[in-house]
């Protein structure tokens, strides 16, 4: 059995915890024997086992332990689990990890050269030309507490429309799937992030077609931060930023990043810290 399958078998387990409404977290392995890397849940678990198997390999040829990828049922709940250091390492949001470094001491490893920002988009045949056309209409978006939505809402607040007030606002359960409620009509438009909708072999050649882009937000933080929680000993993180900002070089690195969009791994930096900084708020907030 090759190494693929046996990691896709490992994390199948742990991956159901994103969708059912309370599930308790994954019970700890024996210490030294496997390490948990907590993925915020951004899109369905077959998507980020598929996406992210090539990654678990990565970390555990530096490591020399298995690891598992787990993750959680909603943001909330994945930062609470990374306040309580129910992760051994979290690949994580820009706005999520500048909270868990400031509040609870997790420590930087590497960033994705891809930065996050929102597309919106409509069917084919709708009225909708501009930002300035969504008065009482109907959005659908991934999650309230995301970085996408924040830039989703701030552009279309440009436009003197305020979400909740001048339009409804619809929930998912991750991004993956306001495409999808778009295209079957459920919802006037859609904010996702651009990561998933450019050339993402998840979103088929029908829903691009019927599909059309209104809008692109600025771009804010990296889209991704690979962190590893306080009791991580400094040789252990030298060698993931090794391994990491190396990935790239080898063929299987190459394909991890084209498919997965991240671009490339690159060294954390003040920077990206700091441009999450204005979005640690929502993160915050009571459930």
């Amino acid at each position: 059995m090759n190494h693929l399958i046996k990691c896709a078998l490992r994390v199948i387990s742990a991956l159901a915890i994103l969708f059912p409404p309370a599930l308790p977290a994954a019970p700890a392995a024996p210490q030294g024997e496997t390490l948990t890397l907590g993925v915020f849940p951004y899109i369905s678990a077959n998507q980020m086992m598929e996406q992210l198997s090539p990654l678990c390999k990565r970390i555990e040829e530096a490591l020399g332990k298995k690891v598992t990828l787990v993750s959680a049922p909603d943001f909330l709940s994945y930062v609470d689990r990374t306040a309580k250091g129910e992760y051994d390492l979290v690949l994580t949001a820009a706005h999520m990890g500048n909270l868990a470094e400031k509040r609870d001491g997790w420590q930087r490893v590497v960033q994705s050269g891809q930065k996050t920002a929102a597309v919106l988009l409509v069917r084919q045949e709708s009225s909708v030309q501009g930002l300035e056309d969504l008065r009482n209409k109907k959005i659908t978006v991934g999650n309230r507490r995301s970085l996408t939505y924040l830039l989703a809402k701030e552009a279309i607040a440009d436009k003197g429309i305020l979400l909740d007030k001048d339009m409804k606002v619809i929930e998912t359960a991750t991004f993956s799937n306001v495409v999808q409620s778009v295209f079957l009509g459920e919802a006037d438009v859609g904010a996702t992030p651009t990561l998933l909708w450019d050339n993402w072999e998840h979103v088929n050649a029908e829903q691009h077609h019927q599909l059309r882009e209104i809008f692109r937000t600025r771009s804010a933080a990296s889209s991704f931060l690979v962190m590893a929680s306080p009791k991580t000993d400094q040789e252990t993180i030298r060698r993931l930023i090794d391994s990491l900002l190396h990935f790239q070089d080898t063929t299987e690195g190459k394909t991890f990043f084209q498919k997965s969009q991240f671009g490339s791994f690159q060294p954390l930096d003040d920077a990206t810290m700091e441009s999450a900084a204005p979005f640690v708020h929502v993160l915050l907030q009571p459930q």
